[in-house]
């Protein structure tokens, strides 16, 4: 008898306590609809080198330590990405009205991150594991005109428990999924003709601390914050390419300063929030106050018509500024 992928489960739950799976977290996760993706032991067996006096053929190996890690891959619903994006950036503070709530996540400058606890049935009865001490190394976002908002996280976790009891029914997050149709970008305070966007949070967390004594990560403590985007374009001016190039908009030649503009990403789903009083859609919008456009080429060939992927770099000059600001408006009240 064979298993099927689809029949597994992952369930989300940000954790309490350090060192601590949470109990709840089959009741007060978010159960988490997967496109692909697990979590992978990361393990070697440590196989002794040759000995003079020994025999040619190895004569044993031990096993050393662990540590788990892979990449979610799922349409973005925005109480599952909610969850991710605490863990990856750090802090949260909601606001709950008539219906609605509204959770703005903004990032931590200490490099210890919250955890999560994750629970991952494999197969639907093949096997069933706990993690705890995960963190969110890296989020991806991305989004086509023509396509659906998708995300990607990449999750370390530091332990796992096999033969865990599956929860037979997670409160699964059934959030409508946002299109590119209901997805725009603003810089500069211009609304911006793109074809699509992508956007990068890497934590840089370091997976090897392991400790004489334990099979285990001892420390995991998130290093440089990186936040990068892209979108693509069809050419109107030549303006973004002289900045990005030059430095300035108006630029006739290379200068060493950099535009530093605001870039806002709003996604919306065509639903209201159920019971939500005003009538407000799904809401996930993205502020970062100064990003700086990496420099490109005008890229022309035969009789193509000139678009541009165009790429930048998200920096913080003021540290009372987070660098990156994230609002999501959902029915949900309490988040996992």
């Amino acid at each position: 008898m064979g298993y099927s992928s689809q029949a597994g489960q992952v369930i989300l739950r940000s954790q309490t306590v350090a060192g601590t799976y949470n109990a709840d977290t089959g009741t007060l996760g978010v159960g988490t609809l997967l496109r692909s993706g697990s979590l992978g032991t990361n393990r070697d067996l440590l196989i002794p080198d040759a000995e003079i006096g020994g025999g040619r053929d190895v004569t044993d190996a031990y096993l050393g330590g662990a540590s788990w890690s892979g990449d979610y891959e799922m349409y973005a619903r925005l109480d599952s990405l909610t969850t991710l994006m605490k863990s990856c950036l750090g802090t949260i503070g909601s606001v709950v009205t008539t219906g609605i709530t509204t959770n703005t996540i903004t990032p931590l400058d200490s490099g210890t991150l919250p955890f999560l606890s994750i629970e991952e049935n494999i197969g639907g009865s093949l096997e069933t594991y706990r993690y705890n001490d995960c963190v969110v190394n890296s989020l991806h976002l991305e989004v086509d005109a023509n396509g659906y908002l998708m995300a990607t996280a990449g999750i370390i976790g530091a332990k796992q428990i096999a033969g865990a009891t599956k929860t037979p029914t997670p409160v699964w997050d059934q959030l409508p999924m946002i299109v590119g149709t209901n997805c725009t970008i603003t810089y500069n305070a211009v609304s911006m003709p793109a074809k699509s966007f992508s956007l990068d949070i890497n934590n840089n967390f370091e997976d090897d601390d392991f400790r004489l004594g334990s099979f285990y990560i001892g420390d995991l403590t998130a290093k440089r914050r990186e936040v990068t985007a892209g979108f693509t374009i069809r050419e109107s001016s030549s303006a973004l390419w002289r900045q990005a190039t030059y430095g300035l908009p108006a630029a006739t030649e290379v200068g060493g300063l950099t535009t530093k503009n605001q870039l806002i990403i709003s996604c919306l789903t065509y639903e209201s929030i159920a019971g939500g009083t005003p009538t407000t859609p799904n809401t996930l919008t993205i502020t970062i106050p100064k990003f700086i456009l990496s420099p490109y080429t005008l890229a022309a060939s035969g009789d193509d018509i000139i678009d541009s992927d165009l790429t930048g770099q998200a920096v913080r000059p003021l540290l009372a500024t987070p660098i990156i600001t994230v609002v999501t408006k959902t029915a949900r009240a309490l988040v996992a």
